[in-house]
């Protein structure tokens, strides 16, 4: 089973990604973080509205989340602090079950 992690959340008025950036981007990294691939988007209409899609790598299963989030919840918790004022709190922030993926330059079968 695949997983992503999406968050969608405001930069507050007057902040610029950068700035969101260099906060944001973990101070320590854990061996096993399934989060190997993360990507960040800004709305083309409001481009203080950012996304961002956590790749989960691995058969991880629901019942895993609660285990590699207990691992990572000091450094998550550094980064809060170091965001915070940043910007707003998540409008989405959930785990999805990828139920397809499908490269759509070619057919896709049914």
């Amino acid at each position: 089973m695949q997983l992503i992690g999406v968050m969608v959340r405001r930069l507050n008025d007057g902040v610029e990604y950068g700035e969101f950036r260099k906060g944001w981007i973990p101070d320590e990294i854990v061996p096993g973080d399934p989060r190997t691939r993360v990507i960040t988007a800004a709305g083309l209409e409001d481009p203080q509205e950012i996304v961002t899609i956590a790749i989960i790598e691995g058969d991880h299963g629901p019942e895993s989340i609660a285990e590699w989030m207990e691992r990572l919840t000091p450094i998550e918790e550094r980064r809060f602090e170091r965001i915070k004022d940043l910007v707003g709190p998540p409008s989405l922030n959930a785990v999805y079950r990828v139920l397809s993926e499908d490269d759509l330059s070619a057919p896709v079968a049914e």
